[in-house]
């Protein structure tokens, strides 16, 4: 594989150290790059992408509160900029940032330790250029998937994304980011979103329902419940008019069921409806090249949205 010519592409990058910028540059003016836009604060660094189009962003990450991951995740969230799929690229000296999960949450490609060499920065930025994740998106998550390659297999859901570095770099403009792509990526992913809503509400009633036995129960079963609701009302919120109907009526009554069931105590007929009605609300929440029948087995990985973060954590971080 021949290597990419990135002398046309425009990196974005951010660090309050000059020195430690000026090294940075010097690695990347190295692999080719020739155009630069260099900031030491981030509220440029925020008018900049209101206004304009950079091809990949490399921001120094000084800690998990210096704002950097705030403004990652506002772009993955289109809060700021205009290309929430800009390719980004953390950079830090801190190796105990690996314990961290808000680095993931953020929604950045990649996470590259100080001190690192010309080479180690020239594979991460070919990997995004030519392997970049595709992306996935939870009720608290929007970012790459990195999850192991035997959850990709069963769960095929991830969504390919613009990809500004790549649509200049090797002139594919298919992957161009302009507002049609970026609509059309983001309908795409709220779909998703719906979907894997839905699945993370059944497997919570199912869970309920299958802790009926448990001595236990009664003292967290309301907490639980708020859990649900909040779910529930988290989906709801996601919907559009463009939406089939019977997803906002089957919502409203899954609403419903949870609302009859506080101040009660665990009941078997009650755990069964609120079930049922969830499974219905995740079945008519499929993909359209998902099967239909409902019998289709759901792992805990995939639902417990915990253990999905588990795994982002020692995919990007290693």
């Amino acid at each position: 594989m021949q290597p990419s010519n990135f002398v046309d592409a425009t990196v974005l990058l951010f660090d309050r150290q000059r020195a430690v910028r000026k090294q940075t540059r010097s690695v990347l003016n190295v692999l080719g790059f020739k155009t630069f836009q260099e900031f030491q604060d981030l509220e440029a660094v925020r008018y900049t992408l209101c206004n304009q189009r950079v091809d990949v962003l490399v921001l120094t990450l000084e800690s998990v509160d210096c704002g950097v991951l705030r403004l990652v995740n506002d772009i993955r969230r289109q809060r700021c900029g205009v290309d929430p799929f800009v390719p980004i690229l953390l950079t830090t000296w801190d190796a105990k940032l690996k314990a961290v999960r808000s680095v993931i949450e953020s929604g950045a490609d990649d996470v590259l330790i100080y001190p690192f060499s010309t080479a180690k920065m020239g594979q991460r930025i070919e990997n995004l250029v030519r392997g970049r994740k595709p992306f996935i998106v939870t009720d608290e998550y929007i970012g790459p998937d990195r999850r192991a390659a035997s959850l990709l297999q069963a769960d095929p859901t991830s969504v390919a994304v613009p990809n500004a570095l790549a649509a200049q770099v090797l002139g594919q403009r298919e992957v161009a980011p302009n507002a049609a792509s970026i609509e059309a990526t983001l309908s795409e992913l709220r779909r998703l979103k719906l979907r894997n809503m839905a699945r993370r509400i059944w497997y919570l009633a199912e869970t309920l329902k299958q802790a009926l036995p448990d001595p236990s129960l009664p003292d967290r079963y309301e907490r639980e419940l708020l859990k649900l609701g909040k779910s529930i009302r988290r989906y709801r919120r996601t919907l559009t008019p463009d939406d089939a109907a019977d997803l906002t009526s089957l919502c409203e009554s899954l609403d419903r069921v949870v609302a009859r069931m506080f101040g009660k105590p665990p009941d078997e007929k009650k755990l069964e409806l609120l079930e049922q009605s969830a499974l219905a609300l995740r079945v008519a929440s499929r993909l359209d090249h998902e099967p239909s029948e409902t019998g289709d087995a759901i792992s805990e990985a995939v639902a417990n949205s915990g253990n999905i973060e588990n795994t982002l954590i020692q995919a990007v971080m290693g």
